[in-house]
């Protein structure tokens, strides 16, 4: 059985590995958090944290997710990106996922977009160039949307511990 220090050592280090999870993609970010609030639910039998709580972080955790994956996407469509520029938008934030990490994360969908609107979609330089800053606005509005959120999240479970 896990000491309460143990514990709060383990929620901590996922709530504070959970934040940080917006800015560096290979860390679940919300999910983290929403795993350390459980683990502490579980191990207080649900005392602070009850299953209301949970659900509510559940929501929360789900929202976060999509709103990762659409974000990219909608800014790139808001700045006319064809269908071309947003799955280019998605492959480059794949491979920026894989070479460059947080530089890459940010930079990927911007070059995918724009290199997709100009090989495949055969559109000028100009509007390949505003498909890749809408797919850039998209991520970049992702990774602050996922960080309030999980910031959110980290509130509600402090008060819910705390109250």
């Amino acid at each position: 059985m896990m000491t309460a220090a143990a514990v709060f050592l383990v929620v901590g280090v996922l709530m504070v590995g959970g934040l940080l999870g917006a800015f560096i993609p290979v860390i679940p970010s919300t999910p983290l958090i929403f795993i350390g609030a459980l683990i502490y639910a579980v191990f207080t039998d649900f005392k602070g944290v009850t299953v209301w709580v949970l659900v509510s972080l559940g929501l929360l955790t789900v929202l976060s997710q999509l709103l990762d994956y659409v974000a990219g996407l909608y800014g790139a469509k808001k700045l006319n990106a064809s269908g071309w520029g947003m799955a280019g938008a998605v492959v480059g934030a794949i491979m920026g996922i894989v070479a460059g990490g947080l530089v890459g994360v940010i930079v990927g969908p911007f070059l995918g977009a724009f290199a997709f609107e100009l090989v495949f979609a055969r559109r000028n330089t100009e509007d390949a160039l505003r498909a890749g800053l809408g797919a850039l606005i998209g991520t970049l509005g992702g990774i602050l949307g996922k960080l309030l959120i999980g910031l959110v999240m980290c509130g509600v479970f402090l008060w819910s511990v705390l109250r």
